[in-house]
């Protein structure tokens, strides 16, 4: 096994590691290390918006996040097709994982599952520019979409908000293979989106975003658990991997 330096990955790795392993008592198989590793190390992953981009997050402060997401963004979106292989592949490769509901590797199959709507959605900006996925109330949102949350966030009615619930539920509509791996019912997403009116989810994705009032000088601890699990999991796992 090889060793990492740990001086500047010191106290981040230690938090991820009291995390993960807090949430997961059985480590993961040999055969689920090696497919996250073949992922990690993917030239397609690297080379388009994945979560392999993401990873920089660990520590970030509010500037460096911006930048992040800058190069997130720019970068060409992956292909569905690479996206779903991969998931695919995840799905066999890690299938006691999976059973057991390991926190790091569901959450991992939903975010190349849902690849495509979640780049967009970390992408939208609002009228000041600031990109929604660092605006607080939204990364709420988020987070329960991806199953990081099961609490029912109270839904600000933003357009970051719409824009990101129905990039959602309309990539769902178009790949309907995809709901069984949604980690929350379609119906618990009109259920929050339910106070917004009739047209909140109207399949109208804001070409423009307005101003939230959530305040983008708390996303950072907003998202905390994201990144988290973005970040400092896929660093702890490639400790134990290499």
């Amino acid at each position: 096994m090889k060793f990492l330096s740990m001086s500047s990955l010191f106290i981040f790795v230690v938090v991820a590691f009291n995390f993960v392993f807090a949430q997961n008592n059985v480590p993961p198989s040999n055969t689920c290390l090696q497919e996250f590793t073949k992922l990690n190390s993917s030239s397609d992953l690297n080379n388009c918006a994945s979560f392999v981009k993401l990873m920089p997050l660990h520590g970030a402060t509010m500037q460096n996040s911006t930048s992040i997401y800058d190069s997130y963004c720019s970068a060409p979106k992956c292909s569905d097709s690479v996206t779903t292989a991969d998931a695919n592949e995840l799905k066999t490769q890690c299938q006691p994982e999976l059973a057991a509901k390991d926190t790091f590797f569901t959450y991992l199959k939903t975010v190349l599952v849902f690849n495509s709507p979640l780049r967009d959605s970390l992408c939208f900006k609002n009228s000041s520019g600031s990109y929604c996925g660092l605006v607080e109330d939204t990364a709420v949102t988020l987070n329960y979409i991806l199953g990081l949350n099961s609490t029912q966030p109270n839904l600000n009615c933003s357009n970051c908000n719409k824009a990101i619930l129905n990039t959602f539920m309309n990539y769902i509509k178009q790949h309907p293979e995809t709901q069984a791996d949604l980690p929350v019912d379609q119906s618990s997403i009109q259920t929050i989106a339910s106070k917004c009116g009739n047209s909140f989810l109207d399949g109208t994705v804001p070409d423009t975003t307005k101003k939230s009032s959530g305040n983008s000088m708390h996303a950072l601890s907003s998202i905390g658990f994201m990144k988290t699990i973005i970040a400092a999991s896929f660093i702890i796992l490639i400790v134990y991997a290499i």
